[in-house]
């Protein structure tokens, strides 16, 4: 884990609607010294904080509370934002024009969304 200083400082969105998940996001990304710019756990809200908030990366989980996130990927890729997607689904739930972006599958350890933030940053 030598190589998470390369995140060091980079400013981040996490948008999961699962306490849990986003407070073990949150203690990683501190742990790597990058700054959570917000959480969001309902899709009004990740909307509104994709568009309005200075970032470097978001972490997007796929379902909000029944709702599917892809409006706030289409505002993160117009953005030029790189953005994870945090999902239980696999990469086949996703649009096949999404397909291309790095998933966190759930659940998950600090190492894969290590390298997952380094897929999607590269």
């Amino acid at each position: 884990m030598n190589d998470t200083h390369i995140f060091a400082g980079i400013r981040v969105l996490i948008i999961e609607d699962e306490a849990l998940v986003s407070m073990m996001l949150e203690e990683f990304l501190e742990q790597m010294g990058c700054r959570t710019m917000a959480t969001a756990s309902r899709l009004d809200e990740a909307i509104n904080k994709a568009w309005s908030l200075p970032l470097d990366m978001a972490l997007l989980d796929v379902n909000l509370a029944g709702e599917a996130s892809f409006p706030v990927a289409e505002i993160l890729t117009a953005r030029d934002i790189p953005f994870i997607f945090v999902t239980g689904y696999g990469p086949l739930g996703l649009p096949a024009d999404m397909r291309h972006i790095p998933v966190l599958p759930k659940p998950f350890q600090m190492a894969q969304l290590v390298d997952a933030m380094r897929m999607a940053a590269y």
